[in-house]
This record gives structure tokens, C-alpha cells and sequence, in this order.
């Protein structure tokens, strides 16, 4: 009996020596895996509703909760026969879009996206708030016809192979998509700030200047307000006066970063006073002149800025906005 004892043990331990191997290799198997690529500074992607064709800038290429994303629309129709001037594609000009930005959930936040320099070239931008797949459909009208084209933003998801919805976008790329893309904002010029070092959470090699950060925070805090106004069952004029009291101590701080540049600080200052009047009507209780408060200032005070000094669009601030009519 013993000896058929450790013979048995014996046939026993080739299998267990086995079986050992087998998890080591394939342990070896998943350390082996390669690390993702790193994430795209820029992503392209085109979509396309009836004869019109969008061509998609997105930066980052993949963003993080609360980084601002800067959306460049490259908008033109694809004609049935060539157009002896433009060719295959027909800048659309002219045209009204309203971004709708959805989450998971089904809360939407819509944006109204501007016109840029170069014909058939339309952006806005927005800040995600939370880890999320989210759904940005352009809705508008062009000659007559209504067009709602929609491409996914994946936030804080990397990588993201097969999270987009089939056919809404192209592989991800570094490289534009098209030489004309775009003049604006990519290309912008913002006015001169002290070079920094970069801030928590920026990759090797990127470095944001005082201002860009400053506007970041900025936009971060303007996001949150309207999300405590428009993303709830009813708006929490608390959750707003913080992420307003956040805008005025960003803003204070933007307008010392260049004290030579009299008209940008000029452009804070009206600012600042916009947000302290935005906080005490929200601090009054009163839901409907706090929304119209919040939306004057996005309408006005963001908007003049962001034409004179991000997009140069206009050389005088006093024409804004009719000379935009």
C-alpha cells in the first residue's frame, strides 16, 4: 500500500509541476501586454447629414472631468457636380447650430456655436464634469433643411476602441484632417503672459501658460453654474453663487497676469462686476433673473472677449455685436 501510495504521488506531480507552469505562463501572458498609446492631443472625425459633411477638431483629442474641450467645425456640402470654384466641397456659410451635449443619463446642456474666421468654420467649447460617453448632436438649418449630426466625446475613457457608435467617427489621429482646419481657434494668438510650468495633470512636454490655465478655471466654474441652473429638477442658486464667488477670483487673477494689456483687464473688470451682480440676484432666491443673469454674461461679457482676444474677429470691442449682424 505504500508503495502505491507514492507511486500515485509520483503520477501526481508532473500534472501539479504542469499546471504550475501553465499559470506562470500565463502570468507572463498578461505582464506582457503592451500599455495603451498615449492619448491624442487632438482628435478628428467627420459626420455627415444628408449632402452636408462635418469635419470634426476636438482638443484634447481625450479629455479629462472638468478640462475645458475646444470643438472646431469644418461645415461644407458635398455638391452633386463640382463647383467650378470650391470643387468637391462647399463652405457653408451662414449657418445657425446649437450644440447639445447629453450624458449617460440624458442631461443636456445646449451650446450656441459661433461662426469663425474662415468660411464653413463654426466652434464652441465645453466642460465635461464627470467620467462619461458623451453625445454632441448639431442641430441647425441649411437651406431649408434641418441637419442634427452626431459624434461621441468619450471623457476620462482611454482607450476607447468601440465606445463610439458605428460610422460616427474615423480612427483616432494626431494629424488635422484638412489644411483649412482651423484657422480659428487652433491657430489663435491670446495676448502676451509669462511663460509657467505646467500644471498637475498636463503630459510631458505641454506647457499652458498663466492665462490659459486661468481661463481654463474659468470656464471649469462657468460649467459648473450652469449645471447647477439647468441640470436639476430645479435650479440651486447655492451651488451657482459658489461656482460664481470661483469665476470672480479666477478672473481677478487673469487681469494681473499682463497688467500692461489695459483693454484685457478693462474686459475682467466689467466681468467681475457682471458675476458679482450674477451672484446677488442668485443670493436673492430669485431662480428666473439669476438664469437671465447667468446667460447675459456667457452672451456678452464671454463672448466680447472671446472675439477680440481669442478669435480676433473684431478689432473694436464697441462694435460688438452689431458689427456681427
Amino acid at each position: 500500500m505504500r508503495v502505491l501510495t507514492v507511486v500515485v504521488a509520483l503520477l501526481g506531480l508532473p500534472a501539479f509541476m504542469a499546471g504550475g507552469a501553465d499559470k506562470a505562463e500565463t502570468g507572463a501572458k498578461v505582464s506582457a501586454q503592451p500599455s495603451p498609446p498615449p492619448k491624442p492631443e487632438i482628435r478628428n472625425l467627420q459626420v455627415k447629414s444628408g449632402a452636408v459633411l462635418f469635419g470634426i477638431r476636438l482638443e484634447p483629442g481625450v479629455p479629462d472631468p472638468e478640462e475645458v474641450v475646444e470643438v472646431a467645425i469644418e461645415m461644407a456640402e458635398i455638391p452633386p457636380i463640382p463647383d467650378p470654384i470650391y470643387g468637391e466641397r462647399i463652405p457653408v456659410k451662414g449657418a445657425e447650430i446649437v450644440a447639445e451635449v447629453a450624458d449617460a443619463a440624458g442631461y443636456t446642456v445646449r451650446y450656441r456655436v459661433h461662426p469663425l474666421q474662415d468660411a464653413g468654420s463654426y466652434g464652441f467649447h465645453f466642460t465635461p464634469q464627470r467620467q462619461d460617453n458623451y453625445r454632441v448632436t448639431l442641430k441647425g438649418v441649411y437651406k431649408t433643411k434641418k441637419f442634427d449630426p452626431h459624434f461621441r466625446v468619450p471623457v476620462g475613457i482611454w482607450p476607447f476602441a468601440k465606445v463610439d457608435e458605428p460610422g460616427s467617427t474615423s480612427p483616432v489621429s494626431a494629424q488635422p484632417v484638412s489644411s483649412r482646419m482651423p484657422a480659428v481657434p487652433g491657430g489663435v494668438k491670446v495676448p502676451a503672459v509669462p511663460g509657467g510650468a505646467a500644471p498637475k495633470g498636463t503630459a510631458p512636454g505641454l506647457r499652458r501658460s498663466p492665462l490659459r490655465s486661468g481661463m481654463q478655471t474659468l470656464g471649469e466654474s462657468w460649467a459648473r453654474a450652469g449645471e447647477a441652473l439647468h441640470m436639476g429638477r430645479r435650479p440651486d442658486l447655492k451651488a451657482a453663487r459658489v461656482a460664481s464667488s470661483r469665476m470672480q477670483a479666477a478672473v481677478t487673477e487673469a487681469a494681473e497676469i499682463n497688467p500692461s494689456d489695459s483693454e484685457f483687464k478693462s474686459l475682467m473688470a466689467e466681468l467681475n462686476l457682471a458675476l458679482d451682480r450674477f451672484e446677488k440676484v442668485a443670493g436673492s432666491a430669485k431662480a428666473p433673473a439669476t438664469i437671465k443673469a447667468f446667460w447675459r454674461i456667457g452672451s456678452h461679457h464671454c463672448n466680447r472677449c472671446h472675439f477680440k482676444m481669442r478669435w480676433k474677429m473684431i478689432d473694436d470691442l464697441n462694435a460688438f455685436p452689431a458689427v456681427l449682424q
